[in-house]
């Protein structure tokens, strides 16, 4: 019986979210290789259930607050879903248009994505940030409130160090930005990096040192 008992409370612990296990990346394999790093994935974990055996490039939803993915047979959180967003189709759906804000509001509407869009509000304090399509997989950009506080071009290791919850492969805060200099919104330089988004890869530009 005492076996029996343990077994159970074996099975029982690989069969829910590891408390121990943070998602997120900045320093990753794919960093490393020049590949990128993790989107933000820190911060409460749902413990409320068990959540089986998976097989890899499987996905769902931790509630609605955070999608998971398979790694090593089990479901990790992938990424904590920002303020405005909820998990959907396996992935943090964009946040909901809001009344008298820009939370919800496109900000890769002129060329591509641009925290410049998102900023005709100051004292709101937005980040243009990354969503991914479930059918195309595409990244798609909306405001939405900082994941983080580093500011653009500041040293990371990992997502959660940065207002738009993403490390860029160059070590630094990522913020998007299509133009740097006067008006631009990016007084550093307006440089390619590549991020990946619960799982999706892409290079896009940053404003970095």
């Amino acid at each position: 019986m005492r076996l029996l008992a343990t077994l159970a409370v074996l099975v029982a612990g690989c069969t829910a979210h590891n408390p121990s296990f943070v998602g997120d990346g900045g320093a990753t394999d794919d960093l490393a290789g020049g590949g990128g790093s993790s989107d933000l994935a820190t911060g409460p974990l749902d413990l409320s259930g068990p959540m089986g055996s998976c097989s890899a490039g499987q996905r769902m939803c931790a509630g609605t607050q955070a999608s998971d993915r398979c790694e090593g047979g089990i479901y990790v959180v992938d990424r904590n879903c920002p303020a405005g967003s909820e998990c959907m189709s396996t992935y943090c759906a964009p946040p909901l248009p809001g009344v008298g804000t820009q939370v919800g509001q496109r900000c890769d509407a002129s060329g591509g994505p641009q925290q410049l869009q998102c900023s005709a509000a100051l004292v709101q304090n937005l980040s243009c940030q990354p969503f991914i399509d479930p059918v195309s997989k595409d990244y798609r950009w909306y405001c939405d409130s900082p994941a983080g506080g580093g500011s653009a071009g500041t040293p990371c290791t990992r997502g959660s160090d940065c207002r738009s919850g993403f490390c860029g492969s160059n070590g630094t805060c990522f913020e998007a930005c299509q133009a740097a200099g006067p008006g631009s919104g990016c007084a550093l330089r307006c440089q390619s990096v590549q991020i990946v988004v619960e799982g999706v890869k892409q290079t896009v530009k940053s404003c970095s040192p």
